[in-house]
């Protein structure tokens, strides 16, 4: 649990570089997607498919903020980043549909995290790899070889 609990506050110290917003306003990306993936996503679906038995409050936040961080990232993810192909892969139906889903496994994830309901959190995880790796398939296919 302490490995997880360094992964999330690792991974909220990145995400505090994300713009914050409010309501359904558009985020501004503040980095490129692939920096998003390394220091963003990638700490927070670790410590969501890492959920053992949190006990605590404490221990349960850790996993709602892992959500919070996918949700948020995923909402920029659908508007791009700043790195060289990242715009032109949020014009495509397909990266808009893999984001669409990433943000819906991550309020699932939080959900089930506020519910306390670790099983419902091992099927937010299942749900969340496909996409992941679908769009790494289409979109970054080198990745998946180096993960």
């Amino acid at each position: 649990m302490r490995t997880t609990v360094t992964l999330a506050a690792t991974a909220l110290a990145a995400v505090s570089s994300l713009a914050i917003f409010a309501n359904d306003e558009s985020p501004v990306p503040t980095m490129s997607i692939n920096d998003l993936m390394v220091t963003v996503v990638a700490p927070a679906t670790d410590t969501l498919w890492g959920i053992d038995d949190p006990q605590t409050d404490e221990e349960w936040q850790v996993f709602v903020d892992a959500a919070n961080r996918v949700i948020d990232a995923g909402k920029v993810i659908k508007v791009g980043g700043l790195g060289p192909n990242d715009r032109s892969w949020a014009d495509d139906p397909d990266w808009q549909g893999f984001a669409d889903r990433l943000i819906g496994a991550g309020v699932d994830a939080r959900n089930a995290a506020e519910n306390r309901d670790v099983e419902a959190m091992w099927t937010a995880g299942e749900v969340l790899y496909p996409p992941c790796e679908q769009c790494h398939l289409q979109f970054h296919p080198g990745v998946l070889g180096n993960q």
